[in-house]
Protein backbone atom coordinates (compact mmCIF):
# COMPACT_ATOMS: atom_id res chain seq x y z
CA UNK A 1 0.00 0.00 0.00
CA UNK A 2 1.47 3.02 -0.53
CA UNK A 3 -0.63 5.73 0.76
CA UNK A 4 0.82 8.76 3.03
CA UNK A 5 -1.78 10.25 5.00
CA UNK A 6 -5.81 10.18 5.21
CA UNK A 7 -6.52 12.79 2.75
CA UNK A 8 -4.95 11.10 0.25
CA UNK A 9 -7.16 8.13 0.89
CA UNK A 10 -10.26 10.28 1.25
CA UNK A 11 -9.40 12.59 -1.67
CA UNK A 12 -8.82 9.26 -3.70
CA UNK A 13 -12.49 7.90 -2.38
CA UNK A 14 -14.23 11.24 -3.47
CA UNK A 15 -12.90 11.53 -6.89
CA UNK A 16 -14.85 7.96 -7.07
CA UNK A 17 -17.94 7.80 -5.04
CA UNK A 18 -19.10 11.46 -4.78
CA UNK A 19 -22.29 12.00 -6.95
CA UNK A 20 -23.17 15.39 -7.77
CA UNK A 21 -26.21 16.72 -9.17
CA UNK A 22 -26.35 20.04 -9.96
CA UNK A 23 -25.76 22.40 -7.11
CA UNK A 24 -26.21 19.40 -4.97
CA UNK A 25 -23.85 16.62 -3.59
CA UNK A 26 -23.89 13.28 -2.22
CA UNK A 27 -21.60 11.78 -0.06
CA UNK A 28 -23.10 10.51 2.79
CA UNK A 29 -21.11 6.93 2.98
CA UNK A 30 -17.99 9.37 2.65
CA UNK A 31 -18.49 10.59 5.97
CA UNK A 32 -18.52 7.75 7.40
CA UNK A 33 -15.54 6.61 5.75
CA UNK A 34 -13.82 9.72 6.30
CA UNK A 35 -14.80 8.98 10.26
CA UNK A 36 -13.46 5.62 9.92
CA UNK A 37 -9.76 6.91 8.37
CA UNK A 38 -9.03 9.64 10.95
CA UNK A 39 -9.87 6.80 13.65
CA UNK A 40 -7.05 4.94 12.35
CA UNK A 41 -4.13 7.55 11.83
CA UNK A 42 -5.12 9.63 15.19
CA UNK A 43 -1.78 10.95 16.29
CA UNK A 44 -0.21 8.36 14.01
CA UNK A 45 2.29 8.26 10.87
CA UNK A 46 1.67 5.89 8.34
CA UNK A 47 4.43 4.05 9.25
CA UNK A 48 3.14 3.72 12.88
CA UNK A 49 -0.20 2.18 11.59
CA UNK A 50 -0.34 -1.53 11.63
CA UNK A 51 -0.83 -3.16 8.65
CA UNK A 52 -3.21 -5.85 9.43
CA UNK A 53 -5.26 -3.09 10.85
CA UNK A 54 -5.21 -0.73 7.34
CA UNK A 55 -5.84 -4.05 5.29
CA UNK A 56 -8.94 -4.91 7.71
CA UNK A 57 -10.57 -1.66 7.57
CA UNK A 58 -9.66 -1.31 4.02
CA UNK A 59 -12.03 -4.56 2.93
CA UNK A 60 -14.73 -3.03 5.55
CA UNK A 61 -14.69 0.19 3.47
CA UNK A 62 -14.84 -1.73 0.95
CA UNK A 63 -17.91 -3.88 1.35
CA UNK A 64 -19.36 -0.64 2.64
CA UNK A 65 -19.29 0.95 -0.06
CA UNK A 66 -21.11 -2.18 -2.00
CA UNK A 67 -23.26 -2.22 0.40
CA UNK A 68 -22.52 -5.40 2.32
CA UNK A 69 -21.93 -4.19 5.65
CA UNK A 70 -22.95 -1.01 7.48
CA UNK A 71 -20.67 1.13 9.60
CA UNK A 72 -21.68 3.32 12.49
CA UNK A 73 -20.50 4.60 16.01
CA UNK A 74 -22.58 3.19 18.62
CA UNK A 75 -21.51 4.78 22.51
CA UNK A 76 -17.86 6.05 21.13
CA UNK A 77 -16.87 2.23 19.56
CA UNK A 78 -17.07 1.37 15.66
CA UNK A 79 -19.47 -0.86 14.52
CA UNK A 80 -19.41 -2.66 11.46
CA UNK A 81 -22.78 -5.13 10.96
CA UNK A 82 -22.52 -7.42 8.12
CA UNK A 83 -26.22 -7.19 6.36
CA UNK A 84 -26.37 -10.43 4.51
CA UNK A 85 -26.24 -11.98 8.19
CA UNK A 86 -27.19 -9.25 10.12
CA UNK A 87 -24.17 -9.88 13.18
CA UNK A 88 -21.96 -7.06 14.48
CA UNK A 89 -18.62 -6.86 14.11
CA UNK A 90 -16.59 -4.73 16.29
CA UNK A 91 -13.46 -2.96 15.19
CA UNK A 92 -10.74 -0.88 16.95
Amino acid sequence: MNIKDPKTIIRNLYQKYLNKEENIIYAHKLFIINTVINFLFSGKSYKELDQFQIARYGEYIHKYLQDEVDIVWKDGILTIRDLENGEYITGG
